[in-house]
């Protein structure tokens, strides 16, 4: 079995809302409009030059005369899919150019299943989490050339599964809550003056039978109303255990990043305020723990921000490839690659994909 079986699993998220809007405005690009649009766009991340007609003449596989196609590229321009960055120049893709590009035209790279297998072994090798995605971002940094990224969220105890009860003193009972995902937890609850073993067993069937399968909002909300009736007489046990609810753990952010001086060598990089805005970025981490928050939720696949769509400042020359892995207990993330705006995303999607589809196993202990 492949790793990451990319002929019928990759999953790049197809949002297709820029064609849809073009559609609805009356504009539909043809069959001629996206090979031309997709020879440009290829052109560009392959040299970081505009493409000219006779360069699209030359490669493409239509018979166009470089007239016809400078009339298509045109066409093209109008659409907000392509620039002319001087007069007379060739034609570089827009932000929308390469956002069409990304969801509609783009063929992932097929050599990706026998390097993806080389890292497999690498990271099974891994002797602890820690160990693991400090791997994974040298090899996403490795493989494609840019910083590799890995986030690490620990969202705590979501909803209680079952609360056991144990007297451990005249003045303490123990609490052992177990959420629906197996982690337990302890908590040190007030003992009410007289509470005797046959009153403190009843009191866990009580609870039991309150609070299993709910979240911790609803246990809050439920405990509250138990504590106004009061039947048991245990207000002091109930009050801590509601105080336990409110915050039962602290969330907890990491971000391992590798890779970064390579960056520093493109291009793209040359302006003063994008290497500024970049290393502070790496430096502070919040600005990009926000991008890749976006992911936490998401299940469908691969999330790529091109330019401006990432929305930080003086970050216009960069994207993003994002996915969302899923680790032990509460335990979520996001794997991904930061780079130059024109990134080799057909061969950067399927890595990023494959990667957290990959440690989403080997942390499920399904490898």
């Amino acid at each position: 079995m492949s790793v990451c079986g990319l002929d019928d699993c990759f999953r790049a998220v197809s949002c297709l809302e820029f064609q849809s809007l073009m559609n609805n405005q009356g504009h539909e690009l043809n069959e001629r409009h996206e090979l031309i649009l997709g020879e440009v766009v290829r052109g560009y991340l392959n040299s970081g030059q505009p493409v000219g007609s006779r360069k699209v003449a030359e490669q493409s596989t239509l018979s166009l005369s470089p007239a016809s196609i400078r009339n298509v590229m045109a066409e093209l321009e109008r659409l907000d899919l392509l620039c002319s960055p001087h007069t007379s120049a060739g034609r570089v893709p827009t932000d929308h150019g390469l956002r069409y590009f990304v969801d509609a035209l783009m063929v992932s790279d097929s050599d990706i299943e026998q390097r993806m297998e080389q890292m497999s072994g690498q990271l099974r090798e891994a002797d602890m989490r820690q160990d693991l995605l400090h791997t994974v971002t040298d090899e996403l940094a490795s493989m494609t050339r840019y910083a590799g990224l890995v986030w690490v969220h620990e969202t705590g105890m979501k909803r209680i599964r079952r609360i056991e009860l144990i007297a451990v003193s005249s003045e303490k009972v123990l609490a052992v809550i177990v959420a629906d995902n197996g982690e337990v937890q302890n908590r040190l609850l007030s003992r009410p003056d007289g509470l005797d073993e046959a009153t403190l067993r009843a009191v866990a069937v009580r609870l039991n039978t309150l609070l299993a399968d709910c979240d911790l909002g609803e246990a809050q909300r439920r405990l509250r109303f138990e504590m106004e009736e009061d039947k048991l007489h245990v207000r002091r046990l109930l009050e801590d255990l509601k105080h336990w609810a409110s915050a039962p753990t602290q969330s907890q952010d990491d971000m391992f990043v590798s890779g970064q001086r390579q960056l520093l060598d493109m291009p793209e990089f040359g302006v003063i305020d994008t290497v500024r805005s970049l290393l502070a970025a790496f430096e502070e981490k919040e600005r990009l723990l926000h991008v890749m928050e976006q992911v936490e939720n998401d299940e469908q696949g691969v999330r790529v921000f091109i330019g401006s769509e990432h929305a930080m400042v003086d970050m216009e020359q960069v994207s993003m490839v994002i996915a969302r892995y899923e680790g032990p207990m509460n335990s979520v993330g996001a794997i991904g690659v930061i780079g130059p705006k024109r990134m080799q995303y057909e061969r950067v999607l399927p890595i990023v994909d494959c990667t957290a589809r990959l440690v989403s196993r080997i942390l499920g202990g399904k490898v």
